[in-house]
């Protein structure tokens, strides 16, 4: 084969393929500055494990500090979980038990991506890859595997997933609150025969 039929036929075999990589990605390791105010709620619906969802609404009162209210699956909702540094209590409309065996895989995907905002909020900016459709996305890695971070052109929280639990995460709803202001309800304990099974009906 001649020469300049071979460097005419590379470049047709080459040019659908760079054109796919150009529209999926359109600038890489670029300093972005997140939308993460020092306190903020947030609705995330979450698809984890096995075909299992959940829908809550996530609040952060300050670094460490998390709350998550549940209002699906219906045997979660209603459901309060309190993130303070390495303690997770739960509650239900006012009496505390101990966080229901429902709630443990959701509990556990929510103290990886608590940890992971808080990490992201003690940083100005951070690198990240600009997508074709505006959104940004940044690549880092945890205990439970490779994680992307993605936000909206705005910084404003998009969406959270790791791909070998799998866990996705979509945020919607975004709003800044004043840091340390939320009023928790006060909270009764139930005894230990109340709390076995993990039911929170009324």
């Amino acid at each position: 084969m001649r020469p300049h039929k071979f460097m005419k036929n590379v470049l047709i075999f080459c040019a659908p393929a760079c054109f796919l990589m150009s529209c999926s990605t359109v600038r890489s390791d670029t300093a972005f500055a997140p939308q993460l105010d020092p306190a903020y709620s947030v609705n995330a619906e979450l698809e984890y494990g096995s075909g299992q969802s959940a829908a809550l609404t996530l609040t952060r009162n300050s670094a460490e500090k998390w709350e998550a209210e549940f209002s699906a699956p219906p045997a979660l909702a209603g459901v309060l979980l309190r993130f303070d540094g390495n303690s997770v209590s739960a509650s239900y409309k006012g009496l505390a038990f101990s966080v229901p065996k429902t709630a443990l895989p959701a509990k556990n995907m929510l103290v990886l991506v608590t940890g992971i905002l808080d990490k992201t909020a003690a940083l100005d900016t951070i690198p990240c890859t600009e997508q074709s459709d505006g959104t940004w996305d940044a690549a880092g890695e945890s205990e439970a595997g490779s994680y992307t971070l993605r936000f909206t052109a705005d910084g404003v929280l998009h969406e959270f997933s790791v791909p070998s639990q799998p866990l996705t995460i979509r945020f919607s709803g975004y709003a800044a609150a004043t840091a340390e202001t939320t009023t928790a309800p006060p909270v009764t304990n139930l005894t230990t025969a109340e709390t076995t099974n993990g039911d929170t009906s009324q």
